[in-house]
Order: structure tokens, then sequence, then C-alpha cells
């Protein structure tokens, strides 16, 4: 029998405990500032791909790259997408991490927001877009927010 490590199925589940362990420490010792400032940097470095295909396709890319996440998490049924040509406002019906968490019987930390408000304000700030995050809610994680082209 061969069998390869891409044979197998990519679940990162258990990521979600150790990204909120970490924003957990960051924000102790760093406070919310340090929390932004390292998800900041991250999204920069993480999401370079995207900010190359959005060069090439624009917010469709940006659309495509978020749907992907929610097909890999196997919850797509959550994701909801209304891309117009200067504008995709997204809306998450529960978070599949804070589902995660909450199966196992952990609270998210006070700065689980922000891996949904800083990272995607740091994409948008890369492309040169306006971002709004019309609301979050800590309970599920549900949301609504909006990538926008700015006009001047």
């Amino acid at each position: 029998m061969d069998i390869k490590a891409a044979d197998n199925e990519y679940l990162h589940k258990d990521f979600h405990i150790s990204a909120d362990n970490g924003l957990e420490y960051v924000g102790m010792k760093y406070g919310d500032n340090g929390v932004r400032e390292y998800l900041t940097r991250y999204a920069r470095a993480f999401y370079k791909p995207l900010f190359d295909a959005y060069k090439k396709e624009g917010l469709k890319a940006l659309k495509e790259q978020q749907q992907k996440l929610y097909e890999a998490e196997k919850m797509p049924e959550v994701f909801h997408a209304d891309l117009t040509e200067d504008c995709l406002t997204v809306t998450i019906d529960r978070c599949p991490a804070v589902t995660f968490l909450r199966s196992r019987g952990k609270t998210p930390s006070k700065w689980y927001i922000e891996l949904t408000r800083t990272v995607n304000m740091a994409i948008a700030d890369e492309l040169d877009l306006g971002f709004s995050l019309e609301y979050y809610h800590e309970e599920d994680g549900s949301c609504k927010y909006r990538y926008f082209v700015r006009s001047f």
C-alpha cells in the first residue's frame, strides 16, 4: 500500500483552538494594538497570492478565495456573497471556527473578532479597498462585511 500525505483530506479544526490561544496570549501580553499588529502582519504575508490574483481578477478573486475557505471548513452553506462591479458583500450565518470552539467547550477569546475585523481590513488595505464590518455576533461568529472600491 502506497499512501502519501496528499492522499489525506486536510482538516485543520484544532488549528482554531491554537489560533484562539495565540490571540489570547498576544492580547494579554501586548493588548489590543498588539493583536491588531500581529494579525495585520499575518494577513499581509499569508494572503500574498490573493493580492496577486486580485490584480488580474478584481473582487471576483476575493470572493472565490473566501468561498474556498468555507468549502475547506466543510460548511459552504454558511457563506453568502453578493458581488457587483465595485462591492463584495459577505454574510456568514455562523463561523465554522466559533462553532468548533464551542463544540469543544471553549469560549472564544475577546480578541477572536479580530480574525474577522483586522484580517479583512488588512486585506482591504493591501488591495486599496474600503472595508466595513456591518455586524459580528460573538455567540456564533455570524457576521456581515463589505469590501468596496473607494470613490474619491
